[in-house]
């Protein structure tokens, strides 16, 4: 006959194997939480006034060379937004965050190349040559992501199947 005892112990493990298994999927889920959190943290202070200010004076910029970039957006603008792609950078590169939602949503080439001038300057100016490199490690990745992803292609397909159910 069975052993009460042992029936119980049996039960014991199996709960104490059920509750590590559910801890665990808490934690990953918290975890995947934590990063959308940042994501949407550092989404809304790109959408910011002073943000949206400072990037849309480099991007509709002419600028002749670093200088003239400097005196018509200002240090403190050049360095806000390059600053916050820094930090994308860094988040992206230690996978902090899902690389590819923060490609898709704040995409960095073009910001770079309009931006390199400057950068080299400040980097040249401050001595420090690894200077801005988080940037210009999202530029590139996410050149990469873009090309590999084709991502352009990916969603104007989306969006064509959208409307195609919409009619």
């Amino acid at each position: 006959m069975v052993d009460i005892l042992q029936v119980l112990e049996g039960l014991a493990y199996v709960g104490f194997i059920a509750g590590a298994i559910f801890a665990v999927l808490e934690l990953r889920g918290i975890g995947r939480d934590r990063r959308v959190s940042i994501i949407v943290d550092m989404y809304n202070s790109f959408v910011s006034v002073d943000m949206t200010d400072a990037y849309s004076m480099i991007m509709t910029g002419n600028f002749q060379n670093a200088e003239d970039m400097e005196r018509q957006c200002s240090y403190s603008s050049l360095t806000r937004v390059a600053g916050f792609y820094e930090a994308l950078g860094y988040l992206c590169r230690n996978r902090l965050v899902d690389p590819k939602v923060v490609m898709d949503l704040m995409p960095a080439p073009a910001l770079w190349s309009k931006m390199a001038p400057w950068i080299a300057a400040d980097r040249e100016r401050s001595g420090y040559s690894e200077g801005w490199t988080e940037f210009e490690y999202l530029a590139r990745a996410t050149e990469v992501h873009n090309i590999e992803s084709d991502y352009s292609a990916r969603v104007h397909a989306e969006l064509n199947a959208l409307k195609a159910r919409a009619k």
